[in-house]
């Protein structure tokens, strides 16, 4: 099992943590800040010193320390627990950023609330349009996004403090 060394105030800590359950691999996280024994190891792992994340493969080997995304794909499929086809695979299916589905969401149900209130004829043009956005907005996967290859994760919207790019959208 993949351990993660890791604090909940680390910005790398939460990008590896989201980009584990992105790829859907299994894996513990133990907060560093709160067991002083996990911390003990996480220390023997980096030769004394303090950082986070440190991502333990359970293999024995090396542990990823401050791994970016690449690098922790590259050992993923190294170690064979994955394969760069599952990575292509899983990574597909959410092309929606978090804040971007947080804006869907919010939006699809005020349509579906305002349906409602609308006229008959509006009715059901809303509920539909609002289902749509909703549903968007919490599977993280459009399909539009899709169909054009793009993407908004990663991007100024998808965690601020973590932004890889400046553009919102980009291919895929």
């Amino acid at each position: 099992m993949i351990t993660i060394y890791g604090a909940d105030w680390c910005e790398d800590t939460r990008r590896s943590l989201r980009y584990l359950r992105r790829l859907g691999v299994a894996h513990q996280y133990i907060n560093i800040d709160e067991d002083a024994v996990a911390l003990g190891r996480a220390t023997d792992l980096n030769d004394g010193r303090r950082r986070t994340p440190t991502i333990d493969l359970g293999l024995g080997g090396t542990a990823l320390v401050e791994p970016q995304n690449d690098t922790l794909t590259a050992a993923l499929v190294e170690l064979e627990m994955l394969t760069q086809e599952d990575v292509q695979e899983r990574l597909a299916l959410q092309n929606v950023g978090d804040a971007e589905r947080t804006v869907r969401a919010g939006v699809g149900l005020a349509l579906i609330l305002a349906a409602s209130a609308a006229p008959r004829r509006l009715k059901w043009p809303l509920r539909i349009i609002g289902s749509v956005a909703a549903l968007s907005g919490l599977s993280g996967w459009c399909p539009w996004y899709h169909a054009a290859g793009m993407t908004s994760l990663h991007g100024p919207g998808d965690h601020p403090a973590e932004a890889e790019r400046t553009t919102w959208l980009a291919a895929r």
